[in-house]
């Protein structure tokens, strides 16, 4: 039986090149591979592009409203050995169930990539709150990225004209069409130090510690 997947990280964890590793290895043996991704992802428009500018063109380009339970898209699905998804965070709830039926029903494994938070520290979305309540396996991209500091990066910061800001829409694509938008993976530590240390519990622990000493 088929499993729907999900494998994160932090920003710059390699789920891109993960999934163009997992493509080269499948069609390698032969086997005809499904990708899709979100329209509202729109870097590389309708191909998904890793940082290395390694990219490859996708097979649905999945608008916000549409479902993947199609006829057209079905005889995508049936031939297929395995079905890949980039940035799965972008997907709405009802996409990520119709995901969960086409690995069960058709017995296709489906495997989505994407981030667990966004750079609120928080759950990205309704996509990936669903996608974490039913994936049949859940597991972090071994090659997961580094703080600035050298640690383990959990929090995806952003960053608006060079300074951090917790603030402004979940969703700004780091596609050179933003003013000056990146994205910066942190440790706790340094999500606090940069980011959140102006937030009110920062500044009431901060006066405790300056109380107690």
């Amino acid at each position: 039986m088929a499993n729907l997947i999900f494998k994160y990280s932090a920003m710059n964890g390699g789920k891109t090149i993960n999934i163009l590793q997992t493509a080269y290895s499948y069609e390698d043996k032969g086997f005809k591979i499904v990708i899709i991704k979100s329209k509202k992802d729109t870097k590389g428009k309708d191909n998904i592009v890793a940082r290395n500018g390694m990219m490859r063109k996708v097979d649905i380009l999945l608008k916000e409203n549409e479902s993947l339970l199609t006829e057209k898209n079905y005889k995508l699905y049936y031939t297929a050995k395995v079905i890949l998804v980039d940035e799965v965070e972008l997907l709405s709830e009802k996409q990520i169930k119709e995901l969960w039926y086409i690995a069960h029903l058709i017995n296709i494994p489906v495997l989505c990539y994407g981030l667990k938070s966004n750079f609120k520290g928080e759950i990205f979305g309704e996509g990936v709150s669903k996608i974490f309540a039913i994936a049949d396996i859940v597991e972090e991209i071994g090659s997961s990225s580094f703080c600035i500091c050298g640690q383990k990066a959990i929090f995806n910061a952003r960053k608006v004209n060079d300074k951090f800001t917790d603030t402004g829409p979940t969703i700004v694509i780091e596609d050179g069409t933003k003013e000056n938008v990146e994205y910066v993976p942190l440790c706790s530590d340094c999500y606090l130090k940069y980011v959140k240390i102006h937030s009110n519990e920062a500044k009431t622990l901060a006066k405790l510690v300056d109380k107690v000493r």
